[in-house]
Order: C-alpha cells, then sequence, then structure tokens
C-alpha cells in the first residue's frame, strides 16, 4: 500500500513539476495530499486536479477504484483484491507459458485458498455489474458521461469528489437532480456494505427461518 502511494505520487508530483504546473514543493505537497485523500477515500482536496491534464485525470479515475487496506474504515474495492487478482493473472500467464508447470498461488508467504480466490472474483464481478447500472442510470436522468461515470464510481467507492465541473473536487452534488441523488445515495449504501450485505437482504433464502 506504502509502496503504491509513493510510486503514483512521485508520478504526479514530477509530471507537474515538469510541466510547469507547479514547483517542486507545492508539486509533490499536493499530489501527496490528493492522492491519499481520494485513495483512503477521505473526501478532501486541495487542489481541482480535475485542471492538471486529462492524463492525470484519468489516474484520479483509476485511484478512485483502488481503496485502503482490508480491515480499515476506507471505501473502494481495496488494495488486497487488486494484489490477489494481480496474481491469480500472473499464474494464469505463466501457465499459458508453461502448460505442465506448477505455479502456487501465494501472498505472503501463505497459499491462496480456493475460497479467498472466488469471493475476489465474486466482488469484481458484481461489483463492476453495479458500477456499469449506476452509471446507465445516472445517464437516463440526463447527466454527462463523465459526471455519471466518475460519479457511480465515487458513490461505489465512498470517495466523495468526482471528476467534471459540476461534481469535481471544486464543486458539489447540489446541482444534481433529485433522483441522480436517490441513485447515488443507493450506491453509497451498496459500496459503504460492501455490495453482499445489502444484496443478500433481496434473496428470499436470507428471510426463511
Amino acid at each position: 500500500m506504502l509502496a503504491f502511494l509513493a510510486v503514483v505520487i512521485a508520478a504526479i508530483g514530477t509530471w507537474l513539476t515538469a510541466s510547469g504546473q507547479h514547483a517542486f514543493e507545492p508539486a509533490f505537497r499536493h499530489a501527496a495530499f490528493n492522492v491519499v485523500s481520494v485513495v483512503t477515500t477521505t473526501g478532501f482536496a486541495t487542489a481541482d486536479y480535475s485542471l492538471w491534464g486529462n492524463a492525470l485525470v484519468g489516474v484520479f479515475f483509476v485511484l478512485t477504484f483502488i481503496g485502503g487496506c482490508t480491515g480499515s474504515t476506507s471505501g473502494g474495492i481495496k488494495i488486497f483484491r487488486f494484489e490477489v487478482m494481480a496474481i491469480m493473472l500472473k499464474t494464469h500467464f505463466m501457465r499459458l507459458l508453461y502448460p505442465r508447470g506448477v505455479f502456487p498461488r501465494a501472498y505472503g508467504e501463505k497459499p491462496i485458498g480456493e475460497e479467498v480466490v472466488g469471493s475476489v472474483v465474486a466482488f469484481f464481478a458484481v461489483f463492476f455489474l453495479c458500477y456499469a447500472l449506476l452509471t446507465v442510470g445516472l445517464m437516463a436522468v440526463g447527466l454527462d458521461f463523465l459526471t455519471s461515470t466518475s460519479g457511480a464510481a465515487t458513490a461505489l467507492a465512498n470517495v466523495g469528489p468526482g471528476l467534471g465541473d459540476i461534481i469535481g473536487p471544486a464543486g458539489n452534488f447540489a446541482p444534481l437532480p433529485d433522483t441522480a441523488k436517490w441513485l447515488l445515495s443507493a450506491g453509497m449504501l451498496l459500496g459503504r456494505l460492501e455490495l453482499f450485505t445489502v444484496l443478500a437482504l433481496f434473496v428470499p433464502r436470507f428471510w426463511r427461518g
């Protein structure tokens, strides 16, 4: 987690300095604060990073999904699930190259069980299905693509600011229509309770017995 934050902060700080948008110290200070705020879903911003260029807007959009460490109160998908997914992809790729090879899946020198793999895959599938549906729902009530996609992401990940002129770090959600606010509130509830807790309420078997 710390290594990931360090790499992203260094890259953004270097970009801001090289492009002449900020001097060295403000560049790395703004980069550090805003990256940590978005990844840990704290919800604060010290600068309008949507003005830093399209490349960095894309970076912050990706950061919206990351989240903090497992067991923390942060939102997002959580860094642990990304690590497990990376291990799974690496193992699959190696098996394509070496069909007869044996490549154990391990995290922290401990084997990754099938129940963990299944849980991570299921979470990713449900998360992005909900994300797609929420994005389409927001576009259906008249929001533009950037506001809809970033709004859905920031709601499910419980980050706070989205992207664009309306809900970006320099804006707020007040101008949105009431229907959009209800959809975003539902998305925040799903994300805060990590999806399955809420979805289980709609399964009839949950209420039996």
